[in-house]
């Protein structure tokens, strides 16, 4: 073969990643459905109104496999929300009906035997690859004597007159080779759409690695407040009269299933599966419910608990002279209720996170990715292809001025509490926080005008929508939702609380208006890429990028602390009473919380990726 024809078989072989979907097509660079050829498909010849006709029964039983899976999931959910709801209206003190309960046992007991499923049947034997080339393919080294040093290319074996170095793992190249004029070419099966069939593999899209910490984080939050359930039991004999012991079994069950749900999602988080699809799709769905259902029983479970209790100190409190004989179940604070406030929001974001990756990792069922050699990267190089360097080049400033500012928040948040428990002045407290909050998100927003600013140099990318960007939308109608009721109740309240609704309200009109600006600036940053080598060797607005993820870190910090806020401001609560409140706080408070610690996850995928000029989403 001559080099002139190599260069263009080169050419012609290297292409972009593609998809093949379970329905024996291929999708092209415009999206449209290119039929496979036999040889594609890897069956031998047969009339091609057979082929057709099996196609179409392929594709009409996995339509139907997908419309059962999400009838059933639909069903799951619903079911949570309706036991939960009956469960939080109908049920007295010292009364156990157990549906809701039986009904969570079969769940976290299904999700555990879907898990152990995927353990043993699909994943058994199965490894993380980074490198799914075809193990033939070797390297020829032809070196002109005027010129030492040139990048090998792979192709496949085909004589003994030159060395062969096989490209696996580390490659080890031998200079001295008869000298030749030109490289070898790529082999024409270095492109191979994997997972096999009947197989899977470790190739697709995958979770941001900071996502996955985070969920690692809240599911340590989630067992925490399982383990203090426990613990309540056993803690006074007022309530081991009030709970039955199947509350206990239900903990239990919860905290193993977020232990081996979390292992299994951060390691297989990239998972193709090509085998058992039927099986594999119903067992992800029931993962999939078994989150969305924990997310809404938890909310409603929690609201009627916290009014429950509040409800009995209220009604305690106007009738001081109630007989010790009726006690009741909520008159003990235990050690759930008193850290539930902070540690509940961990169960309903860990649930998000982990409803979103398993999302993810159903799309990719029955998908076969086409791996293709990284022309641009020399197989000489040590250095993965896309791969980022770790340090802080070009963001220096915006590290250090964003920690001195979350140094100066962590101080505030201190001298909140002890103003509020030790020196008992809840108004002073309150006004030290409200006005630390605003002159943070000031800063805040004010940088991210300028950064929108310094992004515009970098190229667009189009019709690019991932994963984080879904779940940041989602966040942000949580806060929106939440920032809108407390604008009502604090301009309601202006005459009668005087300052502090002041203060309450113009910390909510720079909140809305800082997370549409972030929210903006972020789903911009994440289509962008740099554009040529100049932006990549100066990096514009990565000094701001740096400030604002250390500031949404100690936004997310101060966010934590929302319910112990509003436990101190008044005037919420007497504008909408305990139950709506407590359902608003239940229901909108982890999504606002999981906005802020989001955006800074976003932010750090911009601070990877947006200063690349080779790389695409």
């Amino acid at each position: 073969m001559s080099d002139a024809e190599s260069e263009h078989k080169m050419a012609d072989e290297v292409e972009d990643e593609d998809k093949v979907v379970d329905n024996g097509a291929m999708l092209d660079d415009n999206n449209q459905e290119v039929p496979l050829t036999k040889m594609d498909h890897g069956v031998s010849e047969m009339p091609s109104h057979l082929s057709v006709s099996k196609r179409n029964h392929s594709v009409h039983r996995s339509a139907l496999t997908k419309l059962l899976c999400g009838l059933y999931a639909l069903l799951l959910v619903v079911f949570g929300i309706v036991f939960s709801v009956a469960n939080a209206l109908t049920v007295k003190e010292r009364q156990h009906l157990y549906y809701l309960e039986v009904f969570l046992i079969y769940l976290y007991l299904g999700s555990l035997g879907v898990l152990l499923y995927f353990q043993i049947c699909i994943l058994r034997g199965v490894r993380v690859r980074n490198n799914y080339f075809d193990n033939n393919i070797r390297v020829v080294i032809r070196r002109d004597q005027d010129n030492l040093q040139l990048t090998p290319s792979p192709t496949r074996k085909q004589d003994n007159e030159h060395q062969h170095i096989i490209v696996d793992g580390e490659e080890t190249f031998d200079s001295r080779k008869e000298p030749m004029d030109q490289m070898s070419t790529l082999s024409t099966r270095s492109q191979m759409a994997v997972p096999a069939d009947g197989e899977v593999a470790h190739v697709g899209e995958g979770i941001n690695f900071y996502l996955r910490l985070g969920a690692l984080a809240f599911s340590i939050g989630s067992v925490t407040l399982d383990g203090f359930h426990i613990a309540s039991y056993f803690e006074t004999e007022n309530t081991t009269t009030c709970e039955s012991y199947i509350f206990t079994v239900v903990y239990v069950l919860h905290l193993i299933f977020t232990f081996i749900q979390t292992f299994f999602l951060f390691k297989n988080h990239k998972l193709v599966i090509d085998k058992n699809k039927a099986s594999v799709r119903f067992g992800l769905m029931h993962l999939l419910a078994t989150n969305l259902a924990v997310w809404f029983v938890t909310a409603i479970t929690e609201t009627a608990e916290d009014f429950k209790q509040q409800n009995y100190f209220a009604i305690r409190n106007e009738n001081t002279s109630m007989e010790g004989n009726s006690r009741s179940c909520y008159e003990d604070v235990t050690l759930a209720r008193t850290a539930s406030p902070y540690l509940f929001p961990c169960t309903i974001i860990y649930s998000i996170i982990a409803s979103g990756i398993i999302y993810r990792m159903y799309q990719y069922v029955g998908v076969k990715v086409t791996q293709r050699w990284p022309s641009h990267t020399s197989l000489t190089s040590s250095v993965p292809a896309g791969a980022v360097g770790m340090d802080c080049e070009k963001a220096n400033k915006g590290l250090f001025t964003g920690l001195l500012v979350a140094v100066v928040t962590l101080i505030a948040i201190a001298t909140f509490f002890v103003f509020e428990s030790r020196l008992n002045h809840p108004h002073t407290a309150i006004k030290i926080f409200f006005v630390m909050e605003i002159s943070l998100i000031i800063i805040t927003g004010s940088c991210i005008l300028f950064g929108m600013l310094r992004f515009v140099q970098l190229r667009f990318l189009e019709n690019y929508l991932s994963l984080d960007a879904v779940l940041l939308v989602i966040s942000l109608g949580g806060a929106y939702i939440y920032l809108s009721f407390m604008l009502i109740s604090s301009a309601s309240m202006v005459e009668v609380h005087g300052v502090i609704s002041i203060l309450s309200l113009a910390v909510i009109c720079v909140g809305i208006l800082e997370s549409t600006l972030q929210a903006i600036f972020i789903l911009d940053g994440l289509c962008r890429r740099a554009d040529n080598d100049g932006q990549v060797e100066s990096k514009p607005g990565r000094a701001i990028v740096t400030f604002l993820l250390v500031c949404n870190l100690a936004l997310w910090v101060v966010s934590m602390f929302e319910i112990k806020k509003t436990m101190v401001v008044p005037f919420h609560l007497e504008f909408y009473g305990i139950l709506p409140w407590n359902i608003m706080l239940h229901l909108c408070v982890p999504l606002f919380i999981y906005f802020r610690f989001h955006s800074a996850i976003c932010l750090s995928k911009i601070w990877y990726h947006a200063y690349q000029k080779e790389r695409n989403p």
